[in-house]
């Protein structure tokens, strides 16, 4: 809606036969609970009543005259916004129709339900704006590049094609937030870290200016089906750009409700409450590593230098079919094939651990019939033939990545890396040393030492698992739900490291065999004694607190 006058109307009049009023017959949440529809396909998960009220407490403290819901889905959101205000105007947008045609009973009675794509409508300007918006991947949505070229002139930003689809929404909502209106998202806290939220941050730093952003703590997970971490995203439009736009961890719904309780408070100062002031923030960094491992150092002397600036960080392999392309030993005895069939290649991240992978290692894994090779056949034959052809039986050539592939059964052209770096993690990380030969699945990135530098590679293995490697991974980390890290393969190539000196091969061998002694300790005496011989070969303190 657009205001003019006092006077609220439509700037688009939409097709009639896609307008619907809700009856208001059930209850918004318990219908969201129990509605047995898989609604994940469409990027949909719904509000928690707790967060909902908690937004909703925002937003409806402008007292707006209408409230838009942008991704409506059942109604939930303008339910609580109709718990604070009873004569509020309610409207919810949704593009899918099964879910418009549930929330006709489930929304608020009155409720005025639009199916529409909103990125791509126009609804006017709206005084109150409650949202969570869908969580869709870029490789999912179907926009074309007609489509991101009119996003990119919309918003007066560059898009990454990257760019999930709640970014845009959270665009879309400032652009469409009235004069000193106010609104409220809920969203994924990823876009403060990922490479495609830098020109989101820019847009937030400089043009949108929230009142505050609340990030939950990672051990917190507000959705139950989604392993995310949440934040709230709190704007308010023609705020005077002096003021400060406050970003504040919060570990609990609790906490949530009391900084809100501060923002709406005439006398509410944040300062040395545990806030940031999102001005001083550079778009190019990592937030969510600044919020949950405090400010960092990134240039010291200690850690000069990248991890990429000796190796080159690669993802594991990708089959698209792993029951039909992996094996164990009895699996190649089943079928007839032989190892000229296979390669070795780790599978799953339990199956490999300790600082150095070896070939006895490898073994062993082989003969308790882990599933450790990887189908690349060196040699054709009958038995291989009437494999492929149970393959393809089973439709795996029409599976998205062997048909992509030249030759749908081929893997990927990848060597055996040097180092393993586990993708996801929550304690710790695992880093080790491979010599074992074999490659390995998405389980593990890969490090691949550049030319020249294949002597240091138990070298960055020793430094990745001490203290120092901790504080290292805390500047570049991705943050999910229930304390899961990530990291991407250009995520470690950034982490902070120290100069690597190039070591004889005698050397070299000298420290493979002191990184396999260390692994006959228990992990508090294994650290201490990675730290101190990280102390020996670099400038870095081994007692330094993480």
């Amino acid at each position: 809606m657009k205001l003019r006058d006092n006077q609220t109307f439509m700037s688009l009049y939409f097709d009639p036969n896609s307008v619907e009023f809700a009856t208001g017959e059930a209850d918004s949440f318990l219908s969201a609970e129990n509605w047995e529809r898989n609604t994940k396909q469409f990027g949909q998960v719904a509000t928690p009543e707790p967060i909902a009220d908690l937004m909703a407490k925002w937003v409806m403290s402008a007292r707006p005259a209408a409230v838009l819901d942008p991704a409506a889905g059942l109604g939930g959101l303008l339910a609580a916004c109709r718990k604070f205000q009873k004569q509020t105007v309610l409207i919810g947008v949704e593009r899918d129709i099964e879910t418009l045609q549930r929330a006709k009973t489930a929304a608020p009675s009155g409720t005025k339900l639009i199916l529409a794509d909103y990125l791509k409508s126009d609804a006017g300007q709206f005084d109150g704006i409650i949202a969570n918006p869908p969580y869709v991947k870029s490789q999912r949505l179907d926009y074309s590049e007609k489509d991101w070229c009119y996003f990119e002139e919309r918003f007066g930003t560059p898009l990454d094609r990257l760019t999930n689809i709640y970014a845009l929404f959270l665009l879309k909502i400032w652009e469409d937030l009235a004069p000193h209106g106010r609104a409220a998202v809920i969203l994924p806290a990823e876009f403060l870290n990922a490479n495609f939220g830098e020109e989101i941050k820019e847009q937030l730093v400089r043009i949108i200016r929230p009142v505050a952003i609340t990030v939950f703590a990672p051990s917190l997970n507000i959705f139950e089906d989604a392993l995310t971490t949440s934040a709230i995203v709190f704007l308010e439009k023609s705020r005077s750009p002096k003021l400060p736009c406050w970003v504040k961890r919060v570990d609990s719904i609790e906490d949530a409700s009391h900084f809100l309780n501060g923002l709406l408070s005439e006398a509410a100062t944040c300062a040395g409450d545990g806030c940031v002031d999102l001005k001083k923030l550079q778009p190019c960094t990592k937030w969510l590593n600044l919020l949950f491992n405090g400010e960092r150092p990134t240039g010291s002397d200690a850690l000069s230098n990248r991890v990429g600036d000796y190796f080159n960080c690669r993802r594991g392999i990708a089959t698209g079919a792993n029951d039909f392309f992996c094996f164990s030993r009895a699996d190649i005895r089943e079928h007839h094939l032989t190892e000229a069939h296979v390669e070795p290649c780790i599978t799953k991240a339990v199956d490999a651990d300790g600082l150095v992978f070896t070939p006895d290692k490898f073994d062993s894994l082989a003969a308790r019939e882990r599933r450790c090779f990887l189908l690349n056949p060196s040699r054709n034959g009958q038995d291989l033939m009437r494999y492929l052809k149970l393959g393809e039986q089973q439709g795996i050539p029409q599976r998205h990545l062997p048909s992509h592939r030249p030759v749908w059964y081929l893997p990927e052209n990848r060597a055996a890396a040097d180092i393993w770096v586990a993708v996801f993690s929550r304690a710790s990380v695992k880093y080790i040393l491979n010599t074992s030969g074999a490659k390995n699945l998405t389980c593990f990135h890969g490090l691949y030492a550049k030319p020249g530098w294949e002597s240091i590679s138990p070298l960055m293995t020793l430094f990745l698992n001490s203290s120092g490697g901790s504080r290292s991974f805390s500047m570049v980390n991705r943050f999910y739900g229930n304390g899961l890290n990530k990291l991407e393969p250009k995520d470690v190539e950034e982490m902070p490291c120290p100069a690597m000196t190039r070591l004889s091969q005698e050397e070299s061998a000298e420290l493979v065999e002191k990184l396999a002694a260390l692994e006959k300790l228990s992990s508090p005496e294994q650290l201490a004694g990675i730290d101190e011989l990280a102390v020996s070969y670099f400038d870095i303190k081994a007692a330094e607190p993480v």
